[in-house]
């Protein structure tokens, strides 16, 4: 189980259990990181486990610096920065995505196929314009 801390500056992903632990960072300092972890310590309470997911691929999370894939056991964060195609997309049009193989996405209403490696690495997999070419 886990929640999602926003702020205007970024975001942050906590485990709650077995202890409550940061999972990932996006654009906090350590200063709001603490602040974020504080007030989940102080919020967080135990709660019925949710059902399983039915879907082999979903979006769980949308905020102003990306959207959250839950892919199988793995929960993987899409930043727009890294992604821009996704930063002007509806929430419908983001969160209609497929799972053609294990390793590519495809989202039909933006035309966009990603393979999940990239998701996990950007930096790997750089964006690369042919605009203006030919």
């Amino acid at each position: 189980m886990h929640v999602h801390v926003q702020c205007p500056d970024g975001e942050a992903k906590f485990w709650l259990e077995p202890t409550i632990s940061l999972a990932h960072n996006y654009g906090l300092t350590d200063q709001q990181i603490r602040g974020a972890q504080h007030l989940v310590e102080a919020r967080w309470m135990k709660s019925v486990a949710l059902g399983e997911s039915t879907s082999p691929v979903e979006v769980s999370n949308i905020s102003p610096h990306g959207f959250w894939l839950l892919l199988g056991d793995e929960e993987l964060f899409v930043p727009f920065s890294e992604f821009p195609w996704f930063r002007e997309a509806t929430v419908r049009q983001i969160s209609h995505v497929e799972l053609p193989s294990t390793d590519h996405l495809y989202w039909p209403e933006l035309d966009v196929d990603l393979a999940v490696a990239s998701i996990r690495n950007p930096k790997a997999f750089p964006l690369v314009s042919k605009a203006g070419t030919g």
